[in-house]
């Protein structure tokens, strides 16, 4: 019997519907109905910074479509001015997909909490956090990965019983990007709104349909993507 990618050990399948932000409170009151609320983080604000290479072969990768992917980020939640602890714990990510599924290492360190409130993307202790950790994280991540933009929005996160499915949804998507390397960049802002479930089936949810009939749309979106596109053509 052939596997399919979100069926092989250790691989999850995503999927995103997308649509217009502007529809947010209905999007979040339909889903209100049909799912719970995550019990331990219901809502937060995510902070990723995007590494890549000097010939952006991460973005690349998405913007050729390639079935292989790979991501490495340096991921943490809050709002950078309500770090109130002097140290903040942020998750090193290498993120391998295969289509829809997707296969993620991952490690939780901490940082010093100034460092994520001023540092520039250009500081090299971005690289240096993937250096120190490399032998933990499993996975190297080369010196030739620099930080690139840092991406940041708002989400609140439910539970599917149902389906064995999690869910979230994002909003006020905007990014950053290292103004050294792309001087002529500004900053970013999507309109868009991404619910995104993950489980280990391969077919929608039943709620799926109602999300259709609102107006989103099931198909490939990445965050990451979406904002180099704008980044390396300077459009804000």
């Amino acid at each position: 019997m052939t596997l399919l990618p979100s069926q092989m050990p250790g691989l999850v399948n995503e999927r995103k519907f997308v649509g217009d932000a502007r529809d947010r409170p209905f999007v979040l009151a339909l889903l209100d109905a049909h799912l719970q609320p995550d019990r331990h983080y219901g809502t937060g604000h995510v902070n990723s910074v995007y590494f890549d290479t000097p010939g952006l072969r991460a973005w690349a990768e998405k913007a050729n479509g390639d079935n292989l992917k790979r991501k490495v980020r340096a991921r943490w939640y809050g709002r950078p001015g309500d770090l109130a602890s002097p140290a903040t714990p942020v998750f090193l990510e290498c993120k391998h997909r295969i289509g829809s599924a997707r296969d993620k290492r991952r490690l939780e360190v901490s940082v010093p909490s100034d460092f994520l409130r001023h540092a520039r993307l250009s500081d090299p202790a971005w690289n240096a956090l993937f250096a120190s950790h490399a032998a933990d994280l499993g996975e190297p991540v080369g010196p030739d990965w620099a930080a690139v933009c840092r991406i940041e929005y708002d989400r609140v996160r439910y539970d599917d019983p149902e389906n064995a499915s999690r869910v979230s949804v994002d909003w006020n998507i905007a990014a950053f990007p290292d103004t050294e390397r792309f001087p002529w960049a500004v900053p970013v802002a999507l309109g868009d709104i991404v619910c995104e479930f993950k489980n280990r089936g391969g077919s929608p949810p039943r709620w799926a349909e109602a999300l259709h009939n609102a107006g989103m749309r099931l198909r490939s979106f990445s965050k990451y993507g979406e904002c180099m596109e704008r980044i390396t053509r300077g459009i804000p």
